[in-house]
């Protein structure tokens, strides 16, 4: 592995809250000699303002935003495409390694390669779904971009090796597999989880964003049953978006108004970690649905609640949710109700494996630490 400290590295990436990006730039930070991270908001961000942070031997020396933008989809990615392009020739002319963090900021990455101004590029895939979109000749615009980026890229991350079998399945060569490496999500162990005494035992946890695909319309319908059976149950809906209104009148209309709470959207993680922590148990219901981008990539959800000692109750849907079972690091289950419910009342019921179950979870958050998957990645590319 090359010395970090003697290279310059450039991430960019598209943001909406923090992630592996993030994550990666904070690793990065004090062990290169120069990192540039450009980060560009989705159209639907709150601020649409396209930022830059250049970091030399760990310390900030310059930090930029552009105009807050508006306009269609197209429009933001032609923006982001030649912010990209000016920012690096101003900040980081001589780029060792170039990540770009999803296909289309790899693109703008190979073309600072073919004039001489990055030397080598990594392809980090934070998700991957066969059917990104409804019109046909978009959807077959990303998955050639996609194989475009495998082709030129000295190194792809995948957060899970799904990604490695869907894309084959859709003409990426197989002699592209030993290029292709697993980086999963990892997990943020900066403190221990409550001791067991300070936690409340019957408290569960759902943490995101209420949208179609995470499964909180068949979570609130379980909790009707999880209460007849153990009243003093209660969850904590950690999150706001789309469904939210519609949620609370179900809420209402299931009468569980005292059993449900909702905190509404958490700006700071700080924050959501604290919650996290004073709860019990954590679920992750996500809807076992072909298009859905869990199923090829590696949520970072369980891995939060693994960190905070939350045994995690998960469908069968990501990669991660067996790993889970096979640590009793919580339980897989089938997208089903009745699954879900016997779950959570079998580790609320018995203190006896909810301790177990808990200490597992944070034992295998540690194996996931961030430290360790970004070591490991990079060993493996430099």
């Amino acid at each position: 592995m090359k010395d970090l400290k003697k290279l310059s590295i450039t991430i960019v990436t598209h943001v909406y809250a923090t992630g592996p990006s993030f994550k990666l730039e904070e690793y990065l930070i004090k062990k290169t000699k120069r990192l540039v991270f450009i980060g560009h908001p989705f159209s639907f961000a709150k601020d649409t303002r396209s930022f830059i942070r250049v970091h030399e031997n760990g310390n900030l020396i310059a930090e930029k935003k552009f105009l807050k933008w508006s306009g269609s989809d197209y429009s933001f990615y032609l923006k982001d495409l030649m912010l990209t392009l000016w920012w690096c020739f101003i900040f980081n002319k001589d780029n060792d390694y170039f990540i770009g963090v999803n296909n289309f900021n790899l693109f703008s990455g190979y073309i600072l390669k073919l004039i001489g101004k990055v030397n080598k590029l990594i392809f980090y895939t934070i998700d991957y779904v066969p059917h990104r979109f409804e019109n046909n000749l978009l959807n077959s615009f990303y998955h050639w971009l996609d194989r475009f980026a495998v082709a030129k890229s000295e190194k792809v991350w995948n957060l899970s090796s799904q990604m490695v079998k869907e894309r084959e399945k859709r003409g990426v060569n197989k002699r592209f597999r030993r290029k292709q490496l697993e980086v999963p999500i990892g997990s943020d162990i900066t403190s221990s989880p409550l001791s067991f005494d300070k936690i409340d035992k019957d408290k569960i946890v759902f943490m995101g964003h209420l949208r179609e695909g995470h499964g909180i319309e068949m979570l609130i319908k379980a909790m009707k049953k999880v209460v007849n059976i153990s009243p003093k149950t209660h969850l904590l809906i950690i999150g706001g978006g789309p469904l939210e209104s519609n949620i609370k009148k179900q809420v209402k209309s299931l009468g569980l108004e005292k059993s449900i709470s909702f905190s509404g959207y958490v700006e700071n993680f700080s924050d959501i970690r604290s919650l996290l922590r004073k709860a019990a148990i954590a679920v992750a219901p996500y809807v076992d649905d072909e298009k859905t981008y869990t199923r090829y990539t590696d949520p970072g959800k369980p891995k939060d609640y693994l960190s905070a000692g939350l045994p995690v109750v998960i469908t069968k849907v990501p990669q991660v949710a067996f790993l889970i079972d096979k640590n009793k690091s919580g339980i897989a289950i089938d997208y089903n109700e009745k699954e879900l419910v016997n779950a959570i009342v079998r580790l609320l019921g018995n203190r006896r494996i909810l301790r177990e179950y808990r200490r597992n979870a944070f034992k295998m958050a540690k194996v996931y630490s961030w430290d360790k998957i970004f070591d490991e990645a990079l060993a493996r590319s430099l």
